[in-house]
């Protein structure tokens, strides 16, 4: 396996999920199923860009496809969006089998260039690409018109948020991951009430879990007003911003 500088603290941005734990809807399934074949070698395409709000699972999608490469001995990569505009950050990485980019739309003025030589260089090596932004490449306001042909290459994916119904159904999951149960009349609140985003789901869920197992609580309306304040709603709210 080639060494790369960069490689063991790319790996580690990335956290362990999977293709199976991301929820979906009828609106979400077709782009998850879509990275899953493309992951299998089942897509002709060599570059995907997804391209979505914040909160859609373009994140979980990308360490989702690492992880699925990595556990078959794989060489990958995961590099958020900050990293890529440190200098030498892309030196060698087509080395690897599959190369994810995370939030591009951070990505500088100053390193487009660095980034369209490694585009190029993967297209060479037939390293695979993934890449990720909130917005899709047209919409970027890159200064290199090439990169953002480059950024097109490929299938060009937009990811979007669950339905409500899908969120419900995805919360539930959570709660069942953790063998936990809630009411409907606890599902309608929590929606009512709290960000309709996945990310804020998962951290209802986490506390859920922490707070009845050490006072032994069924999770009812009362319980999870005793624990979710107005301030502690709008820190959650204000984290996903």
């Amino acid at each position: 396996m080639h060494s790369h500088p960069q490689l063991t603290l790319a790996l580690d941005t990335a956290p362990a999920v999977s293709f199976d734990s991301f929820h979906v809807d009828s609106s979400t399934a077709l782009v998850r199923d879509s990275l899953r074949a493309f992951v299998n070698g089942q897509l002709k395409e060599q570059q995907i860009f997804l391209w979505g709000e914040s909160g859609t699972g373009k994140t979980h999608l990308l360490s989702a496809a690492c992880q699925a490469l990595a556990q078959r001995g794989y060489r990958v990569a995961y590099i958020p969006g900050e990293m890529v505009n440190e200098p030498g950050a892309l030196d060698g990485m087509e080395q690897v089998e599959l190369l994810c980019f995370d939030d591009l739309q951070r990505l500088d003025h100053a390193s487009e260039v660095d980034l369209f030589h490694c585009i190029n260089r993967c297209r060479e090596a037939e390293t695979r690409l993934i890449l990720a932004a909130d917005r899709a490449p047209d919409q970027l306001g890159l200064k290199l018109a090439d990169l953002q042909t480059r950024l097109g290459w490929g299938l060009v994916s937009h990811t979007q948020l669950m339905d409500e119904e899908g969120l419900r159904e995805a919360f539930r999951k959570e709660l069942q991951g953790r063998s936990l149960e809630a009411s409907d009349e606890v599902l309608s609140y929590i929606m009512r009430r709290f960000p309709r985003r996945m990310a804020a789901l998962k951290s209802i869920v986490k506390t859920l879990d922490e707070v009845s197992l050490s006072e032994q609580r069924r999770i009812t309306v009362p319980f999870v007003k005793s624990i979710f304040g107005e301030a502690e709603r709008a820190a959650l709210q204000g984290r996903l911003r």
